[in-house]
């Protein structure tokens, strides 16, 4: 029981930490989305390797079978956080997120074309929910008719929908690796290939610009892509996957909490309404029945005999966003 909630409070601890990305976003001056990415990952994966050096687990970093999915990994996860990092400086953090969220939508359409799973009424009731969350959370408070061609609110929510589509693919990428790669691995290994695609950015950074942010980085890195990645992958290893489906959703909350409480950003009801449409879509994606929600209320066991589609279980974030 002890243990089990050590692993409950990593992976809550972990998505506070990854709530509080809007406010690092809003500190950093001057710089391009891509040269953010570049020295958050850099300090990042530069904690990580310095945790597996001092618990003696450098060696499970080494390459196995499979290398061209872990480079398509790769590819996914930059994509990934470069649109999920654009949408937040044109939207905000809390409707950026939202917009992350909406991966089960895509996995919706995806599972039956790429892996062969037939949706179900459930899975058609939770992409529903899923839609008209999308619909809240991208409509201004004017209406559709206020959003200008080409507007920065165009561009958020183009760069907020597509990141959840590129999340939906390292979903299923990291599934199709578990079995060669464990979690710390495949994260250490899509940030190397991340540094490369991204090194043009940081090359064309003015060195006073740096200077100037690099504190900032390396807290937003060590925090976000080392002591986060670290409790999450931590905390996920001792859960459920129905329980880290509907724990991992504390994180868009505390996005939304830390965006109104310490950036002073406005929070408008279609925001709420779309907020509670996409976390309810994705907590019915994640259960098979209600007999799941009322043994994860109530702490009791899962039969071993329940399996979940691989989709499903991937709902957890192992890339440290």
């Amino acid at each position: 029981m002890i243990a089990a909630s050590k692993h409950h409070l990593e992976l809550l601890t972990a998505c506070v930490i990854y709530g509080t990305v809007g406010i690092f976003m809003e500190y950093l001056k001057d710089m391009s989305v891509g040269s953010i990415i570049f020295y958050r990952v850099l300090f990042g994966l530069s904690a990580i390797l310095c945790y597996l050096a001092i618990t003696g687990n450098l060696s499970q970093l080494a390459l196995k079978k499979k290398k061209k999915y872990l480079l398509l990994l790769g590819i996914l996860y930059v994509s990934q956080m470069f649109s999920y990092y654009s949408a937040i400086r044109y939207l905000g953090a809390s409707s950026a997120v939202l917009l992350l969220y909406t991966d089960p939508v895509y996995l919706t359409f995806l599972a039956p074309a790429l892996l062969g799973e037939k949706n179900t009424e459930k899975t058609i009731f939770a992409l529903f929910l899923g839609l008209i969350g999308v619909f809240y959370v991208t409509r201004p408070e004017g209406g559709f008719e206020q959003i200008a061609f080409g507007s920065d609110y165009l561009k958020g929510v183009v760069f907020g929908l597509v990141g959840g589509l590129f999340s939906s693919g390292v979903i299923i990428s990291v599934r199709y690796l578990r079995n060669e790669y464990n979690g710390l691995t495949q994260l250490v290994w899509q940030s190397v290939i991340s540094l490369v695609f991204l090194s043009p950015f940081a090359v064309t950074l003015p060195g006073q610009v740096l200077v100037e942010n690099l504190y900032t980085l390396m807290l937003f890195g060590v925090m976000i892509t080392g002591i986060g990645a670290v409790f999450y992958i931590r905390g996920v290893a001792g859960v459920s996957a129905i329980t880290g489906s509907i724990l991992t959703l504390l994180e868009p909350v505390s996005c939304i909490f830390f965006d109104y409480t310490v950036l002073g950003s406005d929070v408008h009801s279609g925001m709420l309404i779309g907020c509670f449409f996409i976390l309810a879509a994705a907590i019915v994606i994640s259960l098979d029945n209600c007999v799941f929600l009322r043994k994860f209320i109530f702490g009791e066991k899962l039969a071993s005999s329940i399996k979940l589609p691989f989709w499903k279980k991937e709902l957890l974030r192992p890339q440290g966003k």
